[in-house]
């Protein structure tokens, strides 16, 4: 299985914090079953120079390469980088956005706003799913469940098959949003999962347990399916030699 959304690149945004955490993190994948990870450490406009960042990323990543023993890389997984970018209202012109794609990819994490979506919102990203050739993946799409947002905003990208859903774990694993997350899987409206993991204590990586619970809840079938769509969005992937 593919965790798509992880923060294990150290000190670079709320994630892991050392260089240890990041292949303690990256051995508690692959010990629950994953054979690939997407980093997608947060960018933000503003915080963020693109330059800088990329930069930032790849020397970070080279860090937990030198740690690495000859034993500890059999026992982690394949890794893509790739980045979950902060929704900007400028995002859809930004002439840099490959760059921050799943590399080797047109797919690009975008995470949405944390305040009611606007119709601009839906607009900037329905532009970039439908007037470029990128494909917007839009991370956590559960932490939008139960907000403010309007739900014809969510339902919207429900029925658009130009945009990717990704559900985290800490709501799969959660027995009382079964109600929610069921139909969802049974109607192919969530595409792929991720942990979303942040460390090894706070946040750690639990999607081995999501795996689980979707076959249990779902069928093997569903979770069949999940990692299907998730090795053809990564079928062009660039993986990183550690």
């Amino acid at each position: 299985m593919i965790d798509f959304h992880t923060h294990i690149i150290p000190d670079i945004d709320d994630g892991s914090h050392t260089v240890d955490e990041s292949i303690e993190m990256l051995k508690m994948c692959y010990a629950q079953g994953m054979d690939t990870v997407i980093l997608s450490s947060h960018f933000r406009l503003g915080e963020h120079r693109i330059k800088s960042y990329l930069k930032d990323r790849q020397n970070r990543l080279d860090m937990i390469r030198d740690a690495l023993t000859d034993e500890e890389r059999k026992i982690i997984p394949k890794i893509i980088l790739g980045c979950e970018i902060e929704y900007h209202s400028s995002i859809n012109s930004w002439d840099y956005l490959g760059e921050l794609a799943i590399k080797g990819t047109n797919y690009v994490m975008t995470e949405m706003p944390f305040i009611p979506w606007s119709k601009e919102v839906v607009n900037n990203i329905d532009k970039i799913a439908l007037n470029t050739q990128f494909t917007p993946i839009l991370p956590h799409i559960d932490r939008y469940f139960h907000t403010f947002t309007k739900e014809s905003y969510i339902r919207h990208y429900f029925d658009m098959p130009e945009v990717l859903l990704q559900m985290n774990a800490i709501y799969i694993n959660n027995y009382n949003n079964i109600q929610f997350y069921k139909p969802l899987f049974d109607n192919g409206i969530i595409d792929i999962i991720g942990s979303d993991c942040h460390g090894t204590e706070w946040r750690p990586p639990d999607l081995g347990r999501s795996v689980k619970m979707l076959r249990e809840v779902c069928g093997q079938e569903l979770v069949d399916r999940i990692d299907r769509t998730g090795r053809e969005i990564i079928k062009n992937a660039i993986y990183e030699e550690m």
